[in-house]
């Protein structure tokens, strides 16, 4: 996941933005940021991204930024090429957004 400087280990709790999430060899690049909401609960680090429906939540704040990479990974890479017959008509909505919302999602073998 990349935003502006935000990714480094800190330990204060704010929302940020961020414009592409990355897992594995895959980098999802958006056409806009979304904004990416933290918090600290009973121990734990906790990233919502309203704008997919994504939460995530570990006692490491790296952790919870891990999967909510892989949240937003296995949502795209598992709904984008489905056909709507397929999906109800709420992961129709989301399908689409997806689709609108990654100008671009991309491979690196060489990772």
């Amino acid at each position: 996941m990349h935003a502006t400087s935000v990714l480094e280990p800190e330990t204060e709790v704010r929302p940020f933005e961020t414009y592409s999430f990355l897992w594995g060899d895959r980098n999802y690049l958006l056409r806009q940021p979304v904004q990416i909401l933290s918090a600290r609960q009973n121990g734990l680090w906790v990233f919502e991204c309203p704008a997919y429906g994504l939460s995530a939540f570990s006692a490491s704040r790296e952790e919870a930024l891990s999967q909510l990479q892989e949240e937003f990974a296995f949502l795209y890479d598992g709904l984008t090429d489905e056909p709507d017959e397929a999906l109800t008509p709420d992961a129709v909505t989301l399908r689409n957004e997806l689709r609108g919302g990654v100008m671009q999602a991309t491979s690196d073998q060489s990772r």
